[in-house]
């Protein structure tokens, strides 16, 4: 039903990935995942829970919320904190319920903040439907050895052709066992694309089985997509340093 969808939690916080960290943000976070990500630090969102929490309100609504609902709530919450900078639409992958996605994008433009999605980009079909509603686009460019294999790479192309002229960058996440070949093959797909494109690479935090990256090892990787792209970063998870959520 395009009027419902999944959502795990609503909450406001300081983004602490990619190009806009530090900014305080709407985080809309929708449940919901086919991927399993060995690295991921939001499990409880890959699964459609039977309640969303509305962190800022103390509220528990039973899923799926209507989409009127959940805009109203986001509405309210911005009256309160008008120094909001964006609605991050945020998961689990929000790309995989579209109709959902797309009727709440729509209610919420009349917020006046810019819609900042975060996707894994996996979707493509879904991405055209409603990229004429978002504002910002932080493309999670997932390498097959960690998300549990896949042709990622022939999708990613599809997707960055529709993102072309948009306001964009990626991100790819490496932890301990990640594949050097896959790194190499994911910057010269986007060198490809547009040289001046920012790559933000992203040492996984540990957890579980999930170790730290070696420094001379990010150094390395910085290098060599370097040589390829103009503007390349090296940018942790800065909401688990600053502690919240």
């Amino acid at each position: 039903m395009a009027g419902s969808g999944f959502v795990s939690e609503v909450f406001v916080s300081i983004q602490g990935e990619g190009l806009y960290v530090g900014l305080l943000q709407l985080f809309v976070r929708l449940a919901g995942c086919s991927l399993r990500c060995g690295y991921c630090d939001t499990s409880e969102s890959q699964e459609k829970t039977k309640k969303c929490v509305m962190i800022e309100t103390g509220r528990l609504l039973d899923n799926p919320v209507d989409s009127r609902v959940l805009a109203d709530t986001v509405e309210q919450i911005i009256g309160r904190t008008s120094t909001i900078h964006s609605i991050s639409i945020t998961g689990g992958e929000p790309l995989e319920q579209p109709d959902f996605l797309e009727t709440f994008l729509k209610l919420t433009r009349r917020s006046g903040k810019p819609h900042y999605l975060e996707t894994n980009g996996l979707h493509p079909e879904a991405l055209e439907r409603i990229l004429y509603l978002v504002d910002i686009v932080s493309l999670d460019i997932k390498l097959p050895s960690l998300c549990g294999g896949g042709d990622f790479f022939s999708v990613y192309e599809r997707t960055l052709s529709l993102l072309r002229g948009t306001e964009l960058f990626c991100k790819v996440v490496i932890d301990n066992g990640f594949d050097p070949g896959e790194f190499e093959k994911a910057f010269k797909m986007l060198s490809d694309f547009n040289q001046d494109l920012t790559l933000v690479i992203q040492p996984a935090t540990p957890r579980g089985d999930c170790e730290p990256i070696d420094g001379n090892t990010l150094v390395d990787l910085y290098v060599k997509a370097s040589a390829r792209l103009r503007n390349v970063r090296i940018i942790p998870q800065c909401h688990r340093i600053l502690n919240v959520r």
